[in-house]
Formats: structure tokens, sequence, C-alpha cells
């Protein structure tokens, strides 16, 4: 199993408020969609937080990579990426990592 973190911060001229709004409500619906996800987290900073380098860190897990590549290249993954682009700073950063659970 992997897990991709992406870290995302709002556009300019967004609120926090607005982003939290839009990630929970609006983007969540394509990382349900994606194929061959096992799971889909939301982590938003809470409002006194909100000056950070990040704004949400994404966790979404697949069974391996090419699955997660895979569902990139389909017309939903193409939808959330444009999604993306519209709604956040183009300094996103991203992880792909296998989860360890020590405790």
């Amino acid at each position: 199993m992997i897990k991709i973190l992406s870290m995302m911060k709002r556009k300019d001229g967004m609120t926090i408020q607005e982003f939290r709004k839009w990630m929970l409500e609006e983007h969540a619906e394509f990382g349900k969609q994606f194929p061959g996800i096992k799971a889909y987290k939301i982590c938003v900073v809470t409002d006194d937080q909100a000056d950070g380098p990040y704004d949400a860190v994404n966790e979404l897990y697949f069974d391996d990579l090419a699955t997660f590549q895979a569902a990139l290249q389909t017309d939903i993954g193409a939808q959330a990426g444009a999604d993306i682009k519209e709604h956040c700073a183009p300094d996103r950063f991203r992880l792909v990592t296998e989860e360890n659970t020590v405790v």
C-alpha cells in the first residue's frame, strides 16, 4: 500500500474558510471517484494556522504506484488536476510514501 501526501496552499485572495469549503465540499468529490483508491483523507489547517506554508494535506491510498498513476491519467484525474490549478497556488508538494504504523 502506498500513501500520497499532497500539500497545498490556497490561491491568493481566497480565505481559509473559502478554501476549506472548496476542499471538503467540491474537490473531495474528485478523489472519491479515482479508480483504485483505497482511502482518501483531507486535513485542512485551523483558522489560527492560516498563515503557514500550506493549508491542507490530502492523503490518498492506493495498492501501488502504478494504480495511482493510472488514476491520474483518467478523465476524473484530469478534472481534479484542473480544479487544483484553479484554486491552489502552483507550489503544491507531493510525497509518495509507504505508510508504517508504529502505534
